[in-house]
């Protein structure tokens, strides 16, 4: 089989413990209302973190890092139904959503209390493992190839200027016309221009609260102020750390669809930054290279926290290792060219080590920000509303040799965790499904949440991944999930790349390349190299040693042939070449 050039395409969560901080500093003011008797309606939460953690049994966020929520649609009281009766059908249901940043750790590990009662995705993949193109790949239900959308920069195929076209077609659209009412938090696309108060706010939301400037940085930062019907605003930060703002306008948020419309289901996603890194850092920086809140910080630095060495979720931040990672500082010799390298330095490992504790301390800001979310939900709201956590790309720090990143297309940066937590008034017990999913089903699951038909909810790449959330088996589902991935241009003119990390020995970045990632494989064809990359991830489930002659390459080239380009005039449609 011939290499084919890869086309060009326009959740660190505390460690299953409970918290040793009180519900104090950022909760204290959770507004809670009395509501009155009213229909039953569902509530969409998405919580989109920015990185998620798939090891050391730690998740991060985007999300963002991506983590997607639903709440209750009806910010009203509703009439108490006999324990465990599903929501009535006809009736839309609320969501709240929070999308992680990025994270590299366990993905079955989520902040407190999303567990129970909720289905984990054990097998859930972004298309796309660069911020820009994973979010273009959510909102509109499309694998990179499709929306154009291939790196974070406009001048480089990429950022909001190759996203803008799609804005008339996300999820939020679809929702609006289904009777949602909309609110969008935190990190939007990258490039996305706000120079002043006239800022372009994208159709379907009907509140708009996102980062101008400095969100990379936590604390100095602008964050737009649009609610429908009122004059907009851009407010300069007063030094509250960015998640703890986002937290408590995502209360407010519902505060007012509670007093503006009753009755209305509502569709809320949250995208803190928070554990990405700042930007501009430079070693010897007092501000650290991932900046956590300043309770989460050490007690015996400047600002002083709450605690000796931190806040790590329960465990002393000074236990906690990068190096007991799988795969950290592994032997790359069978590794494709552009990963191959000398052990990690001890100078390296020690930095490592401390962005590693970091993060961790800095997703507990979005773990305190889900809580007090959660906690402004009556009984009766909680009935009614779907929660969904996730992340819009993994991360890496030292596995393989790698330093930093999440580019490639190894289970630490492209399978993170998502988490949907159903309302309380359906089928109770913990679910896990196997089953393979992707960032490009979480168009057509919020319009299924929402009862819009098929016509329009299955008119993308992905399908709803409602049925499997309900504990259903779904019949003739995918057998292999799509990765992509363009080299961003290092030239590329505009604002910072805020994922492109120093190219030195240990941080090379890897070329264009396409895979595919079955129940047990992982099969990767990359731009300028002769071989493909092979993992049996049943007996390799750390992608360590590489078999790039496996008999197995040739069948799963020909299932790459297809989906690659997938969806485009002549080829099969994408959710059909996934399922051959």
């Amino acid at each position: 089989m011939s290499h084919r050039d890869v086309p060009l395409v326009a959740d660190i969560h505390r460690a299953g413990v409970n918290r040793r901080r009180t519900a104090a500093s950022p909760d204290e003011g959770t507004r809670r209302h009395t509501t009155r008797a009213a229909a039953p309606t569902v509530g969409l939460i998405l919580f989109s973190a920015y990185t998620g953690w798939r090891s050391s049994g730690f998740s991060t966020h985007r999300a963002v890092t991506h983590v997607r929520l639903a709440l209750p649609g009806s910010l009203q009281d509703q009439s108490v139904d006999p324990p465990h009766k599903a929501p009535l059908p006809c009736i839309p249901p609320s969501s709240f959503n929070v999308v992680r940043e990025s994270g590299h750790g366990d993905n079955s590990t989520y902040p407190q209390g999303l567990g129970d009662d909720g289905t984990k995705f054990s097998n859930y993949y972004v298309s796309n493992s660069l911020c820009c193109p994973s979010r273009a790949s959510m909102f509109t239900g499309r694998f990179p190839h499709n929306t154009g959308v291939a790196t974070n920069l406009n001048s480089d195929r990429g950022g909001y200027q190759a996203f803008a076209p799609h804005e008339p077609r996300t999820y939020a659209v679809s929702l609006a016309q289904a009777g949602y009412r909309t609110g969008y938090l935190g990190k939007y696309i990258n490039e996305y221009p706000v120079k002043d108060a006239n800022y372009h706010v994208p159709p379907g939301w009907d509140e708009w609260h996102v980062a101008a400037g400095g969100g990379y940085n936590e604390f100095r930062y602008e964050l737009t102020r649009y609610v429908k019907g009122d004059e907009p605003g851009l407010d300069s930060s007063d030094g509250t750390y960015l998640v703890d703002e986002l937290g408590k306008r995502a209360t407010d948020f519902i505060a007012r669809s509670r007093e503006r419309a009753p009755g209305r289901p509502f569709f809320l996603q949250v995208s803190p930054f928070a554990p990405h890194s700042r930007l501009g850092y430079k070693p010897g920086d007092k501000e650290p290279h991932f900046p956590p809140a300043r309770r989460d910080r050490p007690k015996t630095q400047f600002p002083a926290g709450e605690f000796p060495n931190g806040d790590c979720g329960g465990p002393d931040c000074n236990g906690i290792d990068v190096s007991k990672l799988p795969a950290f500082d592994e032997d790359t010799a069978d590794k494709p060219s552009w990963v191959r390298r000398a052990p990690l330095a001890p100078a390296l490992v020690k930095t490592l080590r401390k962005d590693f504790r970091d993060r961790i301390r800095m997703v507990q800001s979005v773990d305190d920000m889900v809580e007090r979310v959660l906690g402004t939900l009556t009984d009766a709201e909680k009935r009614n509303t779907y929660v969904v956590f996730t992340s819009d790309n993994g991360f890496h720090l030292g596995q393989h040799r790698l330093e930093r990143g999440k580019s490639t297309a190894y289970d630490h940066d492209v399978r993170v965790p998502l988490l949907v937590k159903r309302p309380t008034a359906g089928r109770s017990g913990d679910v896990v499904t196997d089953a393979i999913a992707q960032n490009v089903d979480l168009f057509a699951t919020f319009l299924d949440m929402a009862g819009v038909g098929a016509a329009t909810r299955d008119s993308r790449d992905g399908r709803s991944l409602l049925p499997l959330i309900q504990g259903k088996k779904a019949k003739n589902w995918r057998k292999t999930a799509l990765i992509e991935h363009v080299k961003p241009n290092p030239a590329g003119s505009g604002e910072s790349d805020p994922d492109a990390e120093p190219v030195q020995a240990e941080n090379s970045q890897p070329p264009s390349y396409a895979a595919v990632r079955t129940a047990g494989e992982l099969y990767v064809e990359y731009e300028g190299e002769a071989k493909p990359e092979y993992y049996d991830t049943v007996a390799d489930p750390n992608q360590e040693s590489n078999d790039p002659d496996n008999a197995r390459t040739a069948g799963l080239g020909k299932v790459l042939d297809t989906l690659a380009t997938c969806g485009k005039p002549g080829t099969p449609d994408c959710w059909t070449a996934a399922r051959r």
